[in-house]
């Protein structure tokens, strides 16, 4: 068996064990995050069910695979700097198993949002062999004269220059060094057709995580109105948050938008804690949802106006032409090798 072979297999060997339900270290991680409040159990538990069910479809073997990871085309001997986001749970899991899956060696800024979960990964890691390429800290300052040949951020756009200059005047890279900067902010939904089903994946796509993700709708294009579905969403969406409670928090400031939008009278569905409004402009308020009537021209022209800040474009049933597209069903449920910002993380780092 090749060096490569050995590698994966032990990369998927380990993942599986800390994803087993039984592991000790897990369930603390998930205790302290919860008894902390910084995420719910609900939302824990899905993303390590959806995590478990990319292991069982052999979704490592399949990644590498994909990213063209051989005996000669790896990252060992790579010193990558990962700066991870705190706004979802796990959501710093992809990066930090890509970068031990290229064969790099991972040194990792954790966020003090998600300091247990990611955590318990890399201990495991850690006790089963792949000690000197894994590192990690909640405090940037640890990554003193580091020199990292590459690192991988992800955040807003309008804090990248404030990070680079962070992470240079510590010397935790080099001077060389390629940074992999991901700051896309939401995902847009095109409907052509309309039933339970792409109801049901619509509502997980926008409500789920409180739609704080980049992979979360936050526009929806659709060949109907917001009036000719208006019930039935409704409906779907009281459905979800009896289910999750704990995406119910109170939002004044959509009561401001929610007068001017009657005022001006823009259709929209109010809920208190959530609004859908129909408007092509950029979504900037969290908790909403912009609703467009046009087909796949005005989702074009929409992916091309935001730029950067779009992640992906998800389609119930076909393709739209020019653009690269997801299954809305997987909004939430990405497999292992989905492309942050159009990258692919192992081949973005063996290069």
């Amino acid at each position: 068996m090749s060096w490569i072979d050995k590698h994966i297999d032990q990369i998927r060997k380990v993942t599986g064990e800390w994803l087993d339900p039984v592991n000790t270290s897990l369930q603390e991680a998930v205790r302290k995050t919860v008894d902390e409040g910084l995420f719910s159990k609900q939302d824990i538990e899905f993303q390590l069910s959806v995590l478990r069910e990319s292991i069982r479809n052999n979704e490592i073997e399949e990644w590498a695979e994909r990213s063209g990871l051989n005996d000669q085309k790896n990252a060992k001997g790579t010193k990558v700097l990962c700066l991870h986001a705190g706004n979802l749970p796990l959501v710093g899991f992809q990066t930090a198993l890509g970068t031990l899956l290229s064969g790099a060696d991972y040194h990792g800024k954790l966020s003090r949002k998600d300091p247990y979960l990611l955590k318990s990964f890399l201990d495991i890691m850690k006790k089963a062999g792949f000690g000197q390429e894994v590192q990690y800290s909640t405090e940037l300052n640890d990554f003193q004269n580091l020199q990292a040949d590459k690192v991988v951020f992800a955040g807003s756009e309008e804090s990248v220059p404030e990070v680079e200059e962070k992470v240079l005047k510590l010397n935790a890279s080099g001077e060389e060094a390629k940074y992999i900067i991901r700051t896309a902010k939401f995902s847009i939904a095109y409907l052509n057709d309309w039933n339970e089903e792409v109801k049901r994946d619509l509502v997980e796509a926008t409500l789920r995580y409180g739609g704080k993700g980049c992979r979360s709708v936050a526009v929806v294009v659709a060949e109907f109105t917001l009036n000719q579905v208006k019930e039935e969403l409704m409906d779907g969406i009281h459905e979800f948050w009896k289910e999750n409670p704990q995406y119910q928090q109170p939002a004044p400031v959509l009561e401001y938008q929610y007068a001017y939008n009657k005022a001006i009278q823009r259709n929209q569905i109010w809920l208190g804690d959530f609004l859908i409004q129909e408007t092509d402009e950029l979504p900037d308020t969290d908790f909403t949802v912009n609703w467009v009537n046009g087909g796949e021209e005005k989702v074009r022209e929409l992916k091309a106006l935001f730029g950067k800040k779009v992640q992906s474009v998800y389609t119930v049933g076909g393709e739209i032409k020019g653009i690269e597209t997801e299954k809305l069903a997987n909004a939430q449920r990405p497999n292992l090798w989905w492309k942050p910002d159009g990258m692919d993380l192992v081949n973005g780092l063996i290069k």
